[in-house]
């Protein structure tokens, strides 16, 4: 195991099908990744299509997910409307995604789990739901 916690938050509008690009454009921010419906270059099925905006992947001892998912609403909060347009246009599901691997020792303090009321409130007000992934 590793001898730092590694984490992430990003922000995902996930649909059926839909062009990535027109959200870009609604948006007007510029997705980290964009994942496509159909089969991966690994030939697993990805079953939605999904916009991404991420904070980097950090590895250190200490992991606050109070600050990375603010930092994210941080980028968002003042595109509520056209995200909320967005979510009506193409019938995307927007969600808050947090994903941690612990490392294992005792030693290191575990990470700081939780959400600002402002990014609770944002969230809140796109319909957003929380998905944490550990490892």
């Amino acid at each position: 195991m590793s001898k730092q916690h590694e984490g992430r938050v990003y922000f995902a509008l996930d649909g059926d099908e839909f062009d990535p690009s027109e959200v870009t454009r609604l948006l007007e921010v510029e997705p980290t990744t964009v994942i496509l419906k159909g089969k991966s270059p690994e030939g697993y099925e990805i079953r939605k299509t999904s916009w991404i905006l991420s904070t980097e992947n950090l590895i250190r001892d200490y992991i606050d997910v109070f600050q990375m998912s603010s930092d994210i609403v941080g980028r968002l909060i003042n595109k509520k409307d056209k995200i909320l347009k967005a979510i009506d246009k193409f019938k995307l599901i927007p969600r808050l995604e947090v994903v941690l691997r612990f490392s294992g020792d005792d030693h290191i303090s575990m990470p700081a789990i939780g959400f600002e009321a402002e990014t609770v409130k944002f969230l809140g007000e796109i319909g957003a739901h929380i998905d944490i992934d550990t490892y």
